[in-house]
């Protein structure tokens, strides 16, 4: 038979080999080339080496720190109601705060309000058992819901001093303890619906800790007196002060009043239960 009456043999045509089974076949030769490679002594060294590093490296990063153990009897002394007139006095509650194992701060204003305000959680708010429900309207970096995180408690930043957010954000009741601490500032007009608006979400015996600021009224203070009286405003309205003003610490607040006319000279904690 000639070349030319030779029938020419074709290859048969392979079926078309859709995407997804290229892609397929190209995992699969990847993964065995991973696995490959992963027996390799030289790879599996560098894979031991990176994950002692990142163990080593977890090991130094910061830690969440410890609960502190505070008792009631640790906070004996610590006003829950009082005036500050005095950087002394300030000093001393920052003292006080770090010989109790509390976070650091700078602010010995803050530190008087906070440790006042802790003992007050810690004494008569919780039952022992870090339960109470904490909210701390007193704002960004509160040195208050540090403290209270340390020492086992959850607060929640949350402003119940506003209209409505009481009954839409949170229940009427709900909360053990409030707090509205320097260096929130309200201007004394605004005191007593402030604290109205804050009572309504603690239940009946919680509390509510507030700073007032003292001075002239132009300058955003109360005196003594305008002090004592938002005080017996509060009572009427059913909120009992837990402590009393130190008469001493009230004198001084009255001298400097009466010598700086222009500018505040001090502030008030003040802790209202709710009877």
């Amino acid at each position: 038979m000639s070349s030319t009456s030779r029938s020419r043999r074709t290859r048969p045509a392979s079926p078309p080999v859709s995407p997804a089974s290229r892609m397929a076949r190209a995992a699969d030769l990847a993964g065995d080339e991973v696995r490959r490679l992963a027996t390799r002594p030289g790879v599996r060294r560098a894979v031991r080496r990176a994950g002692e590093v990142a163990r080593g490296t977890a090991s130094r990063l910061p830690r969440q720190r410890d609960e502190i153990t505070l008792l009631a009897s640790d906070l004996a002394g610590v006003a829950t109601t009082g005036i500050l007139v005095d950087g002394a006095q300030a000093a001393q509650a920052r003292r006080t705060a770090r010989s109790l194992g509390l976070p650091r701060t700078m602010d010995s204003v803050s530190a008087w309000n906070a440790l006042g305000a802790l003992a007050a959680l810690i004494q008569v708010a919780d039952d022992g058992r870090r339960r109470a429900v904490v909210i701390d309207a007193s704002g960004p970096r509160s040195v208050f819901s540090r403290w209270a995180t340390a020492a086992g408690f959850a607060p929640v930043a949350l402003d119940v001093a506003e209209p409505e957010v009481v009954g839409e954000r949170i229940d009427a009741g709900a909360a053990d303890l409030v707090a509205l601490l320097y260096p929130r500032t309200v201007d004394p007009a605004d005191l007593d619906v402030e604290l109205a608006h804050a009572s309504r979400a603690v239940r009946k015996g919680g509390l509510v800790c507030s700073t007032v600021q003292l001075g002239p009224e132009r300058t955003g203070g109360l005196g003594v007196a305008d002090l004592r009286a938002f005080m017996a405003r509060a009572g009427e309205q059913g909120l009992a002060t837990v402590g009393n003003l130190d008469l001493q610490d009230a004198a001084r607040a009255r001298a400097a009043q009466s010598e700086h006319q222009d500018r505040p000279v001090g502030l008030a904690l003040l802790t209202f239960r709710r009877t």
